[in-house]
């Protein structure tokens, strides 16, 4: 059962004719009209036929809930078929409607409930505030915690002295946050307004595809742009590791008759993405795992060439719980920038662990946040054998970490697995960066190298994703630029990301041609420009830019044309800079160096855009 919800001012409605499948209704319900009330519109899917009275429990829960957060006086139940293309039977549909009617109305709330079945006109108001509109998607099972075993925390500090976690006082916000939320399993405050980075994500075109399941994305220009330059530099970073790198691409499914691919699904967790078709069941890939360790099972591997990698960038599903979805942070489709690392024993492997570990950190504080972080060790002995390991990376960060031990005896194909924190602009602890040690996937998939003796070994092997998924470095550039916002500053992107770097205003159809041909010179240099040609006053074509958030914006005027230098107003700085076209073009340079570039994705010519 798919749901949309309205708060709205008012809603009315009126039914105009019977489709073949229309329920028959008394007169009184021909038409309505509620105030102050939450809309629920609903599509009953044909999968809610399985399960009908969990569907239905659950629905009309959250809906009650939704209503008292939002301080709704009453409830309109609206069948509307366009949330979904798997629809169930119209008797169904019908029962459910009804059933959540009753079950509203028991619970002494005041509802009414749209006919099912009918043509309809309706008129609503929406309240237009942060909890107006909300979508949800209802399957009656009960939400599954994420597959994280209890098994039991403590805090070790760089000096070596391990703390209960109730017992420690230091560390940052972050980290005190990560140590509430994982090992005192204390809630975080509900936040009751629309995260900020939201704003961000619908200026740059990114948002869910309503067309889709839930947590399934889809980016309109700028934020195509912007993704594939984080794919782009993700790319970037395993090439300038110092490891010899195989890049590789895959497919998203993988059967689960094969007995590594269902050991493997069965040790990830509950969160499984499946496919059935035919009489075969197939798991989509919540990482690049499988590809790639389905291909090295057939390379000719020498202890000589180890270690060495394997990328790609590579779309992975996991079955999120809709009410838990995050646009950019938690989605059922990801992009997993994921790498792994082949070694061909337990020292080299932490060699090039402590290698990843400080890449990871580094490319954090290029973007002025830093890490906290969680250790998952699979068990006492794992803890023993990398406790050095562990101190050595804790004395280089000078912070502690939060250990988390799993309980013994499970046979996980890790030793060690840390993830790497943040603290958002909502005072949330969120993972961005992971690396871990796999000692099982080698034995599992059948991976072998030849030792000196000619003699066929498993190798250790790692995984890591640098900057996390490219959704959530996508999040993590929005949310550290609201917190310059936060702060009294002008946010802003890095000069590499922003989909546009330059604009140039030409104030007056006149100036349009010297506009082209600066734009021509700074895109030979390998920069984004965009002209607004339009008709629109200097003023506005300004304050669009600026809204735009263009790197840089300069005004092209007789003066401009005249002397050939440019008022140029850089927003990373918040002030106009005097220079020349080619003075530009050496910032912009410099400020990108080492940075991957594209072309824009839409026209130069702001006359020539569409609106998104």
């Amino acid at each position: 059962m798919r749901a949309l919800y309205i708060h709205a001012d008012f809603m009315e409605f009126e039914a105009k004719k019977k489709t073949p499948v229309a329920e028959e209704i008394p007169e009184q319900m021909h038409d309505g009209r509620m105030e102050e009330a939450l809309v629920a519109f609903i599509t009953v899917e044909s999968v809610d036929e399985e399960s009908p009275e969990e569907v239905c429990a659950q629905a009309v829960d959250d809906i009650l809930q939704t209503a008292k957060r939002v301080g709704a006086e009453r409830i309109m139940l609206y069948p509307y078929a366009h949330l979904s293309n798997d629809l169930s039977s119209p008797k169904a549909a019908t029962t459910m409607m009804k059933a959540m009617e009753d079950s509203i109305a028991s619970q002494g709330m005041e509802v009414a409930r749209a006919p099912f079945g009918w043509y309809k006109a309706f008129n609503i108001r929406c309240k237009g505030h942060p909890l107006s509109e909300l979508s949800r998607d209802f399957s009656g099972k009960p939400i599954k915690e994420e597959r994280k075993a209890e098994g039991s925390f403590l805090i070790l500090t760089p000096e070596g002295e391990e703390f209960a976690v109730g017992d420690f006082q230091g560390g940052s916000e972050c980290f005190r946050e990560m140590v509430d939320k994982e090992a005192l399993k204390k809630e975080s405050v509900s936040i009751s307004e629309e995260p900020k980075y939201l704003r961000l994500c619908r200026k740059f075109g990114i948002q869910w595809e309503a067309m889709s399941d839930v947590g399934h994305m889809a980016f309109t220009p700028a934020g195509a742009l912007m993704f594939d330059l984080v794919a782009d530099y993700s790319t970037d970073i395993v090439n300038d590791l110092g490891l010899p790198i195989y890049m590789v691409k895959g497919t998203n499914m993988f059967s689960l008759d094969e007995e590594p691919v269902r050991e493997h699904a069965e040790l990830f967790g509950d969160r499984l993405y499946q496919v059935k078709t035919g009489n075969k069941t197939f798991v989509m890939r919540y990482a690049a795992c499988h590809q790639q360790f389905a291909m090295m099972k057939n390379w000719n591997i020498s202890y000589r060439q180890l270690p060495f990698g394997a990328f790609e960038v590579a779309d992975s599903y996991r079955l999120e719980q809709s009410g838990e979805t995050m646009l950019c942070f938690r989605t059922r489709r990801l992009n997993m920038p994921d790498l792994h690392v082949v070694c061909k024993d337990m020292p080299e492997a932490q060699q090039n662990f402590s290698v990843l570990d400080e890449r990871i950190m580094d490319e954090m504080a290029v973007l002025g946040r830093e890490y906290d972080l969680l250790i998952n060790l699979s068990s006492q002995k794992a803890y023993e054998e990398n406790k050095e390991m562990i101190l050595d990376l804790l004395r280089k960060h000078g912070r502690p970490a939060l250990l988390h031990f799993y309980p013994e005896g499970t046979n996980y194909y890790w030793t060690i697995n840390i993830e790497y924190h943040i603290l958002d602009q909502m005072k949330r602890a969120r993972e961005i960066g992971t690396v871990q040690i796999d000692v099982g996937n080698a034995h599992r998939f059948g991976i072998t190298y030849a030792n000196k003796e000619a003699e066929k070994e498993h190798p250790i092997i790692l995984h890591t994703a640098v900057i996390g998924t490219i959704e959530r470095y996508l999040y993590t550039l929005l949310d550290t630029a609201v917190m310059m916002e936060s702060e009294g500053k002008v946010g802003h992107l890095p000069v590499w990301i922003t989909p546009e770097q330059v604009r140039l205003l030409p104030v007056t159809d006149g100036h349009v041609d010297k506009a082209k041909e600066l734009a021509d010179a700074l895109e030979m240099s390998g920069i984004r420009v965009g002209i607004d040609d339009t008709d629109a006053t200097v003023g506005k074509k300004v304050r669009r830019a600026k809204q735009d958030w263009c790197s840089y914006v300069a005004v092209i005027g007789d003066k401009e044309v005249e002397s050939g230098n440019l008022k140029v107003y850089y927003r990373n700085e918040n002030r106009d800079i005097e220079m020349d076209v080619a003075g530009l073009g050496e910032r912009i340079a410099i400020e990108t160096r080492g940075k991957p570039f594209r072309k824009m994705y839409m026209p130069r010519e702001m006359s020539r855009r569409v609106d998104f």
